[in-house]
């Protein structure tokens, strides 16, 4: 008998597709990601040494990897369609002398002297929705006029990120970490400038922050990989991450990214997820931050501030030193 039951849907299609992205399988390696530069060393060593991660990507953090995926892919036709698109995914690596390797894939080299015109009739030929043909018509109309003889070729990093995070880059700037990963690219490709492009994912605004080979950046770029390269040759174990950091310019106690995101959490810390670990900690650093603010204010201390001054000094600060806004670890 037929059935005519002809109601379908997509969606658990789409979520089964999207979720069945595979880890990168841990092999024992002897060189550095890039992206892994200014991350936890003793998660660097453990995944160079071959060591399974104990708390794998979830479906969740996949489901963010496909999406940035997908912001690559907008930032890409917006280059190719503005002219001014080189070449992607390119493998460069940069190596000091006895030191380790450090590989990565950038993401984008863009510039040159585009051919404005093809570019724009591509545009109207492509049927590109309105929104996004909108804005690739006003980058050719802003480039045209202001680079009439072409542009210096750039790297570019895209970043997608929520807009709480794109708030935080936008009153900070860049992340250490990004500027790291896009700093290597310049040591790799010998040249002067690159981009990190952020872009919220919750209303599409986009923020550009330039990264420049500058010594202040390779003094800290090669400190990380002089300390990297000395656990691996020495086959020593780096010590674990401080569960909680004060930030010096927030002045405030925070938790532990380098923790929380773990892909060793609960082989390292303990915990079954990082739920587990933000349950422990969110209340918690709270009441550090305020006692601490009244540490600063010279307020009186109450019974509870007293004990929560001694879990503070529990977890290796020193409460004096914080007066002067210094760090105490």
């Amino acid at each position: 008998m037929e059935d005519k039951n002809l109601s379908w849907s997509i969606f658990q299609v789409w979520n089964k597709a999207i979720e069945s992205r595979k880890d990168k399988e841990i092999r024992p390696r002897n060189r550095i990601w890039a992206s892994e530069i200014g991350g936890a060393y003793i998660d660097r060593y453990l995944k160079m040494t071959g060591v399974e991660p104990t708390n794998p990507f979830d479906s969740r953090a996949l489901r963010k990897f496909e999406a940035g995926n997908m912001m690559e892919w907008v930032v890409e036709l917006a280059l190719r369609r503005a002219g001014i698109f080189i070449d992607t995914q390119e493998w460069v690596a940069h190596q000091y002398p006895g030191l380790l390797e450090v590989s990565g894939k950038l993401d984008f080299l863009a510039g040159g002297k585009p051919d404005w015109q093809k570019a724009e009739s591509e545009i109207k030929e492509i049927g590109l929705p309105e929104f996004f043909g909108r804005a690739t018509r006003a980058i050719i109309v802003y480039l045209r006029s202001k680079f009439p003889k072409g542009m210096n070729e750039v790297v570019l990093e895209v970043k997608s990120c929520s807009a709480y995070m794109f708030e935080k880059y936008l009153a900070t700037g860049a992340d250490e970490r990004h500027k790291m990963q896009a700093f290597h690219y310049l040591m790799a490709k010998d040249m002067p400038e690159a981009h990190i492009i952020y872009i919220s994912k919750d209303d599409l605004r986009m923020l550009e922050c330039g990264v420049f080979k500058t010594p202040e950046l390779e003094k800290i770029y090669k400190n990380d990989i002089e300390t990297m390269s000395n656990y691996y040759f020495k086959k020593i174990q780096p010590p674990k991450e401080n569960e909680i950091i004060y930030d010096e310019k927030t002045g405030k106690f925070s938790s532990n990214w380098k923790v929380g995101y773990s892909n060793y959490l609960e082989m390292l810390y303990g915990y079954k997820n990082q739920g587990d670990f933000d349950d422990k900690w969110k209340a918690r650093i709270a009441q550090w931050n305020r006692t601490l603010k009244r540490v600063k204010d010279n307020k009186k201390m109450t019974e509870l501030n007293k004990q929560t001054l001694h879990e503070i000094e529990a977890e290796g600060f020193n409460i004096e030193r914080f007066k002067n806004g210094k760090k105490t670890s």
